[in-house]
């Protein structure tokens, strides 16, 4: 057999496990290390040789605990055929563990779909796509956090609307500055978190330089680390002026302090797993922790958080585990569409994190244009429902009885998250700073409702837990 590239090398190990020889009562999972390499994983002993005697903690194993040896062979066999991406120890026991639960109860493994593609048999026959389940640690030098699920606070914090998107420039942050404004308009609390630490903009864009904070989000992430991040906590947040003129108030956790001249050293630093009394701790946990330590300081109603563009840790985190809605923004260009079914294929595989992340997505169609908007508008609708139809809702049997708990929806559904919120283009919005006044060549609140209005009301409806007095 020909090697294989890093796509088909999964489909192959997927495929050998499918052996009918295999004994089900010891299920196979699949190791892949950082390189792509894999190696298959047995929850039980390694057979020994004739010559051999147990030894160490296998002295006390019984014939349930140890893998039959004709298996053992036929494993051996089944990992050489994944070369260049097999290794020489093809299959993990238990035996090759001083600990054998850090690698078989690790917290990573996850249930992912491999997709088998279609293909052509040597007769002429036609073999069709399928699916099939495996189950897989997948050891990755980034992007781990695409691959977990954690338990989602449903209740016990503000709402948290999280701000995404595949690619800048769509207007993502200014939707949240008005979003803000107006909240803050209505009386409400407003704390807003900037988590696109590599690019960070909420400050510059709603704080003058004197009101930025002594200190920011990446000073958090770094004293924390060595113990002190208290005291820092309460140096982290200003008080935009944007709500000067407002009943409530938008306080900006930014991502950078004030007069900052080591950034990029503190960035680099940022991602790295902490030691605490409970084990490590990583980049996802520690930015839970300083989002709750923010809320329980600052006491919002709201909470807006602006996520790290891209397929980034810190949007896995966001989407996954903080957003009670994550608004994904896009325009009807390809290349959106060809990253997001990059992304929705990922929670397709991973059947418990898109279960996760599902109801609580919602598609944002930026920069809408004031002219053909039907055409443009239907256009949009039909290519996320297309999407999210083959990636996302569940599929349902023809005149069969819909299961209560289906997630699916018509494409028409304007209560299906494939129906996107809009946000209008307006001329006026083009390299605006939300701090100036109409005179000064800013936008006044006509200007506002009138591109971000109906956005807004649907973004505040989305959330049944802001009380709206």
């Amino acid at each position: 057999m020909s090697g294989c590239k890093f796509n088909e090398a999964l489909v192959r190990a997927a495929l050998a496990l499918q052996d009918e020889r295999l004994p089900p009562q010891w299920p196979v999972g699949i190791v892949r290390d950082v390189y792509g390499k894999l190696r298959f994983a047995v929850d039980a002993w390694r057979p020994l040789a004739e010559d051999e005697e147990a030894e160490g903690p296998r002295a006390a194993a019984t014939p349930d605990d140890i893998y039959p040896a004709a298996a053992f062979e036929l494993l051996g066999t089944l990992a050489a055929t994944l070369t260049p991406y097999s290794t020489s120890s093809g299959v993990l026991f238990r035996d090759d563990f001083s600990n054998p639960a850090s690698l078989f109860q690790h917290p990573d493994w996850y249930q992912t779909l491999v997709t088998v593609p279609a293909s052509t048999e040597e007769d002429g026959s036609e073999v069709l796509s399928r699916e099939i389940m495996v189950r897989l640690l997948d050891r990755q030098v980034i992007g781990q956090d695409w691959l977990r699920t954690r338990r989602f606070d449903e209740h016990g914090h503000p709402p948290r609307v999280v701000f995404y998107g595949l690619k800048g420039g769509v207007g993502r942050s200014t939707a949240l500055a008005m979003l803000a404004y107006r909240l803050a308009r209505d009386g409400k609390r407003v704390l807003l978190i900037d988590f696109d630490l590599e690019s960070p903009g909420l400050s510059g864009l709603l704080l003058p330089q004197e009101r930025v904070a002594t200190y920011g989000l990446v000073d958090w992430f770094v004293e924390d680390a060595v113990g002190q991040g208290d005291e820092v906590l309460r140096d982290m947040v200003s008080l935009s002026p944007l709500a000067d003129q407002t009943q409530g108030s938008i306080r900006v956790a930014a991502a950078m302090g004030q007069g900052e001249t080591a950034y990029l050293s503190k960035l680099a630093r940022v991602y790295a797993d902490t030691p605490s009394p409970t084990g490590p701790q990583t980049f996802a946990d520690r930015m839970l922790r300083i989002t709750r330590l923010l809320e329980a300081q600052e006491r919002p109603d709201i909470v807006l958080i602006d996520s790290r563009a891209g397929l980034h840790d810190v949007a896995a985190v966001a989407i996954g585990s903080l957003a009670s809605v994550a608004l994904l923004f896009a325009t009807d260009a390809e290349q959106n569409w060809q990253g997001y079914r990059q992304l929705f294929n990922h929670w397709h595989q991973r059947p418990a994190v898109l279960r996760q992340v599902r109801e609580r997505i919602v598609m944002v169609q930026a920069l809408f244009p004031e002219s053909d908007q039907a055409e443009r508008a239907s256009r949009f609708v039909q290519n996320a429902w297309d999407m999210f139809r083959d990636l996302i809702y569940d599929e349902l049997e023809p005149d069969a009885d819909t299961p209560e708990d289906a997630f699916s929806f018509d494409l028409h559904n304007e209560d299906g998250p494939h129906f996107p919120m809009r946000v209008r283009w307006n001329a006026r919005f083009q390299e605006f700073d939300p701090l100036l006044g109409r005179s000064a060549g800013g936008v006044d609140d006509t200007d506002i409702d009138l591109a971000f209005g109906p956005f807004i009301q649907e973004v505040i409806q989305a959330l049944p837990d802001l009380n709206h007095d």
